[in-house]
């Protein structure tokens, strides 16, 4: 039987991840904005997330962007390391911190993808110093 690994975070570090969480919300204009584990377990939350079932939208996140990866690993790409889905009014932006960690964001008409984009990738890279010690 495969075990869940384990998720210790400290309190400091929680702290430090919901700060950087809230500027990348500002920067970005997101709607709402969650931290999870690639395995769909929500770590954290910022905005709007309260009239959303949050935690069915990090089970189905985590399914969409595991399927994405497969997906490019049969295509022969090493990974997908961030995607979006455009809709009318909202559109969501996915993008892997790393190998165990997704920061999925929500948002709508009124912000450009590309502002997202670079929001999350400085968020990402901010996240894994934070988690992994890292000057």
């Amino acid at each position: 039987m495969n075990r869940t690994p384990t998720i210790t975070i400290t309190q400091e570090k929680i702290d430090k991840l919901d700060s950087l969480l809230g500027i990348f919300c500002d920067r970005a204009n997101t709607v709402w904005s969650i931290l999870i584990t690639i395995s769909g377990q929500l770590l954290m939350q910022r905005g709007f997330v309260y009239s959303f079932d949050v935690l069915a939208i990090s089970a189905l996140a985590c399914g969409v962007f595991n399927s994405t990866m497969e997906l490019a690993r049969i295509v022969g790409e090493n990974k997908f390391s961030q995607f979006l889905q455009e809709g009318k009014k909202f559109s969501v932006y996915y993008i892997g911190v790393n190998e165990e960690y997704l920061l999925v964001s929500l948002f709508d008409d009124r912000t450009l993808p590309g502002v997202v984009k670079v929001a999350s990738k400085e968020f990402s890279s901010e996240a894994e110093k934070i988690l992994y010690n890292k000057s």
